[in-house]
């Protein structure tokens, strides 16, 4: 299984007309009675064929066969109904103490990337909180059931940047390292909050902004500093009201010298959850591949944290990273 795959794939199937999405087989089941037809690639034109019929319960056979498969494909119109499906198995999974973790990881990250892919497309829609809450909620449960459960959410972050897989991987990123610090379930509830919706202010930036395959103009870089100001004034529209929350999704690019933005805030007057976002923010972004540059690996992204980045991040929580990582033996996965 790979479990770094978990993003949405579209393939068009031009004879049909009809688009498909890759999703992740590995969620199936013996037992599960689906609410889709499943499909699998044939043919040199690689055609869709149907490959298992909806609502018909699956058995270990057609388990083992759909294991084999390379992929498995739905219809795009169907995604709804996959969603829910997906949706119920990650209320299962995390409850469930005899599945893996690394499968409780990889199925609470797809179901944050479907909540964060909505969220994006309607930012101030007011269900959003509920269902970044049961993310979040879903996530520290799994932190605080499992002693290798932060190794294993460490393991499936994603190693392509794009904003909502970003997202998640400081959200997963952050609760490791508040974990590592001891803060209570409580605290890093409101820690993962703040995380998963550091960039929400994204989505009023101009889209050939944020999508664009290169590094900014200094009028682009400006309008995407604003960002930040964007996300709070989101949030507080949504009904967040909690000052921890709001304040780092607002200075998670301050610096420790006062050279950051929005409000140039310096040392210990910028929060701790807008340093924690910080330090894992810079990490991810850093080791994770762009368009413009190839993924730096772990150590030498901490390396550089390190060494260039003493006035603008606090350092203190940087060692905390390196020994978090290095405490769970994630230095030499990634």
């Amino acid at each position: 299984m790979d479990v770094k795959k978990v993003r949405i794939i579209r393939r068009h199937d031009e004879r049909e007309n009809t688009m498909y999405i890759e999703i992740e087989k590995w969620l199936i089941d013996v037992g599960d009675t689906l609410e889709f037809d499943l499909f699998t690639v044939a043919g040199k034109f690689s055609e869709k064929t149907l490959f298992w019929s909806k609502h018909t319960p699956v058995d270990a056979d057609v388990k083992e066969e759909i294991d084999h498969q390379h992929a498995i494909y739905i219809r795009q119109s169907d995604l709804d109904l996959y969603n829910l499906f997906v949706d119920k198995i990650a209320q299962a999974v995390a409850r469930n103490e005899h599945i893996p973790v690394i499968k409780k990881a990889a199925v609470i990250y797809r179901q944050a990337s479907v909540i964060l892919d909505e969220m994006f497309e309607n930012p101030e829609e007011l269900e959003n909180i509920p269902k970044t809450k049961k993310v979040v909620n879903t996530f520290v449960n799994t932190i605080f059931s499992d002693s290798h459960a932060i190794e294993s959410m460490i393991k499936i972050t994603a190693y392509d940047y794009y904003t909502h897989t970003h997202s998640i991987n400081v959200c997963i990123y952050s609760l490791s390292l508040g974990s590592y610090l001891e803060l209570n379930a409580v605290t890093l509830q409101e820690l993962g909050m703040s995380a998963l919706l550091h960039d929400l202010g994204k989505s009023r930036v101009d889209p050939k902004i944020t999508n664009k395959k290169g590094r900014l103009t200094e009028s682009e870089f400006a309008e995407m500093k604003h960002h930040p100001l964007y996300g709070h004034s989101i949030a507080l529209k949504i009904g967040i009201h909690d000052n921890l929350i709001l304040d780092g999704i607002r200075h998670h690019h301050e610096k420790l010298d006062g050279s950051g933005y929005p409000d140039g805030l310096m040392g210990k007057n910028i929060t701790l959850f807008a340093r924690i976002i910080a330090v894992c923010d810079v990490f991810d972004a850093l080791s994770t591949e762009r368009s413009y540059k190839e993924r730096m690996s772990s150590y030498d992204t901490l390396l550089l944290m390190k060494k260039t980045m003493q006035h603008h991040l606090d350092m203190e929580l940087v060692d905390s990273f390196v020994k978090m990582q290095q405490h769970d033996d994630i230095l030499t996965a990634l």
